[in-house]
């Protein structure tokens, strides 16, 4: 207690030491002070930094619109209050960043608008805005113009993506419009290809139709080529033997005339008439003979031109039949090719509006060429339908090649007829003249009284023999004709015979084009309506309805919400607690290399009052230390804190932990001691992470960032400042610091003990040597 008072004393009695100590009591308020109003609220004040703004912007169009995103970006700077802005020439504002009149300088190229309008081009051109800084005249000032280019970027990003955004809904517009025309049209394009489709099943019907009657025709055909090739044979057969009969008439009338001019010599010349009568009988007999061999083999070439004709003529009313359902197959024919080249025309005329509005449209590379392929599977989809390649004139001219040898028939239908009444005349009166050469030869008794008769005979016969002369002629055109006509219509069926399948043929390929055609339109009505809906549907999903406030949203689509689980008021009031606690150790430094912690006011005791004498000084500096620099913090700078007596209760800890800590060092090894105090000031510094967070730090600071008092009254300071929630967290700190005090206490007391020790042991030293 004595060596406690002596060094009151001797510190009272010393007015240097006591002014010295009062000075050391304002250290951590003077630091503390100084250091947070000088950097109290510097991000609340940069619109006294000077920033040169250089607009070298040219313009630009866009969308038909005149572009000047550099004007705009210097009137949306004119209303930023955040910087000094001063809008100056290259030239100034390059010269003054070079003597700091200028913090930074921002430079619009000439480029800018222009870079904005490739927006929608296929290779777009990236907007630059150059600025300059000079870190090395002030960093702090050239990393607040850093963070402030990144916000002018993000808000000339936005401006540009709003117009854009508002640029591509009008085009979404455009397309919804263009989209909803080719719904139309598309619908359009199904009903006609229904049409068509419609026509197509009645066209192969009515070709099916005409396949069997062609198949029936075909038949038919065959059937009176063969009968004709009958009657040809007969005819060539009867006029090989016609001449026979020809010859045998021209005698008969020349006897008959001979006979005629000599009958007035009758009775002179009775023995020549039984000579003729005898050569006249004869003669009659061969013409019997001839005219009943004619007469045996015309019935049947009659028949068979009876047969022909009856062929024929059904022949005939199927080849009239026939060329009205060609007829009637031309002009479908030609409304089908008519209908398919409107709906191919339709269906081209569509897809290519499609594809100019997909082309025009904003969407991206790869949906325009898979929408692209989509309507090309649809347009290749249509089927190519191709009509059997059939000349119907040549067939129209077959057609009536064979109506006319059907014709020829009939006039030798006619001919025959007329020939086989001739024939019945020649007939009979080749009987009569048999049965009066007969009765001549059998009543020569009874010529006397018959020569009148016979006269009258011979008259009537010499009057019929020309007629019979005539009929043979006539007979005789008739076979010719008949030979003639037989021989070309016989080459007319054989050649519509060979016709026959070729015409069968094309009408089935005609059926079976049909059933195509058929198919083909139905596919095509059916991909009709199902690109009408889906390009209806599309139409419908891209109609939308915007507003500015929608593009504003597109530019801008997320707000940052900042949910702070503490406020920072000031850049100041967050470096507070590192400030507060450095000050507080260099107060201490301080002291110790002022007040002699290692010289007793008197004669140490002992080791424990040898520091409770020191202690106690050390205490009421730290003490008042702590108070003056609490009180200045929060009344006189006014730092916002949520516990003022927290506040002052753990400064005085950390203090007391501090003072602890020098008085160890310095009482253990002097001015060394007082060195490596600098060293641990300077390690706190480092590893406290005052500034920046520990995981920012070097490996290590963050090593030894736990085992340094500075990094706990950090900790404790940022609580009762900035946090104030967990106070449970704050006496955490305060206990770590207890136990650096305890262990800094117990080893200083130690120290003193050794020294008291050595102390008492260089006094026993001395005594006896004075005594000598």
């Amino acid at each position: 207690m004595n060596m406690l008072k002596k060094e009151w004393l001797r510190i009272w009695k010393d007015r240097k030491m006591l002014l010295a100590i009062c000075g050391i009591l304002v250290v951590p308020l003077l630091y503390s002070t100084i250091f947070l109003a000088a950097n109290w609220d510097p991000y609340n004040k940069t619109d006294n930094l000077a920033v040169a703004v250089v607009n070298k912007d040219k313009g630009s169009t866009f969308e038909g619109k005149d572009l000047h995103v550099g004007d705009d970006f210097v009137d949306n700077l004119k209303d930023n209050d955040k910087f000094d802005w001063q809008f100056v020439d290259e030239a100034k504002a390059m010269d003054g960043l070079k003597a700091e009149d200028y913090y930074m300088v921002v430079k619009i190229p000439e480029n800018f608008s222009a870079n904005a309008a490739t927006l929608l081009d296929e290779e777009p051109k990236q907007m630059n805005i150059d600025y300059y800084s000079n870190p090395g005249k002030n960093y702090p000032a050239s990393k607040i113009t850093d963070t402030a280019m990144q916000q002018l970027e993000k808000e000339v990003a936005e401006q540009v993506t709003e117009e854009y955004a508002h640029s591509v809904f009008a085009s979404l517009s455009d397309v919804a419009d263009g989209l909803k025309k080719a719904s139309d049209g598309s619908k359009e394009l199904a009903d006609g290809s229904s049409e068509v489709n419609e026509g197509a099943k009645n066209l192969s019907k009515n070709l099916a139709s005409l396949s069997a009657s062609t198949a029936t025709y075909t038949e038919k055909v065959g059937e009176a080529d063969q009968g004709m090739q009958k009657l040809d044979q007969g005819i060539q057969s009867l006029a090989s033997q016609y001449p026979d009969l020809d010859e045998g008439i021209t005698q008969v009338n020349e006897g008959l005339q001979t006979l005629n001019g000599k009958s007035g010599e009758l009775s002179s010349g009775s023995d020549k008439l039984v000579s003729a009568t005898d050569d006249l009988t004869s003669s009659l007999e061969k013409l019997q003979q001839a005219t009943d061999q004619l007469a045996g083999k015309f019935p049947e070439l009659n028949n068979g031109i009876a047969s022909a004709n009856e062929q024929a003529q059904a022949v005939k009313g199927d080849l009239e039949n026939t060329q009205s359902r060609l007829s009637d197959l031309m002009v479908l024919a030609e409304q089908l090719q008519e209908s398919q080249q409107q709906v191919e025309s339709q269906q081209a005329d569509q897809l290519q509006k499609i594809e100019d509005t997909i082309a025009s449209s904003s969407l991206s590379d790869e949906q325009k060429e898979e929408l692209q392929n989509q309507i090309q599977q649809i347009g290749g989809s249509s089927p190519d339908i191709q009509l059997p390649d059939i000349d119907p004139e040549a067939i129209k001219q077959q057609l009536t090649e064979v109506t006319t040898q059907l014709d020829r028939i009939n006039e030798l239908a006619e001919g025959a007829q007329q020939t086989q009444t001739a024939l019945n005349g020649i007939n009979d009166a080749t009987g009569k003249l048999l049965a009066g050469a007969t009765a001549i030869q059998s009543g020569q008794t009874d010529l006397n009284d018959g020569i009148n008769a016979y006269t009258d005979g011979v008259s009537q016969l010499a009057d019929g023999s020309p007629a019979l002369v005539s009929g043979s002629q006539s007979v005789n055109d008739g076979l010719n004709q008949l030979q003639s006509g037989s021989t070309q219509l016989t080459a007319g069926l054989d050649q519509l015979n060979a016709n026959g399948p070729q015409l069968s043929d094309g009408a089935q390929q005609l059926t079976e084009g049909s059933q195509t055609l058929s198919d083909g339109t139905q596919s095509v009505t059916d991909g009709s309506n199902e690109l009408y809906g889906e390009l209806a549907k599309g139409a419908e999903d891209a109609n939308i309805s915007t507003t500015d406030k929608t593009d504003t949203m597109f530019a801008s689509p997320t707000e940052v919400k900042d949910e702070k689980l503490s406020n920072v008021h000031t850049y100041g009031e967050g470096l507070a607690p590192y400030i507060l606690s450095l000050g507080l150790f260099v107060g201490a430094l301080v002291f110790t290399n002022i007040f002699p912690l290692r010289d007793p006011a008197s004669k140490p005791t002992s080791g424990f009052a040898w520091f409770l004498s020191k202690f106690s000084i050390v205490l009421f500096v730290s003490v008042l230390q702590s108070i003056f620099a609490v009180i200045m913090l929060v009344h006189v700078v006014h730092l916002q804190v949520h516990s003022e007596w927290r506040l002052l209760l753990f400064a005085i800890l950390f203090s007391i932990t501090s003072f602890l800590l020098i008085q160890l060092l310095t009482v253990a090894l002097d001015n060394v001691g007082r060195f490596l105090g600098i060293i641990v000031l300077l390690i706190q510094i480092g590893a406290g992470a005052g500034t920046y967070p520990v995981a920012l730090l070097p490996e290590f600071f963050q090593v030894v960032h736990k085992f340094v008092p500075m990094t706990y009254a950090i900790n404790g300071f940022r609580e009762i400042i900035s946090i104030g929630d967990d106070w449970g967290f704050l006496w955490r700190q305060a206990g770590y610091l207890s136990i650096f005090s305890v262990l800094f206490l117990a080893l200083t007391i130690l120290v003193y003990t050794l020294q008291t020790r050595k102390f008492k042991n260089n006094n026993e030293e001395k005594e006896p040597a004075v005594s000598m």
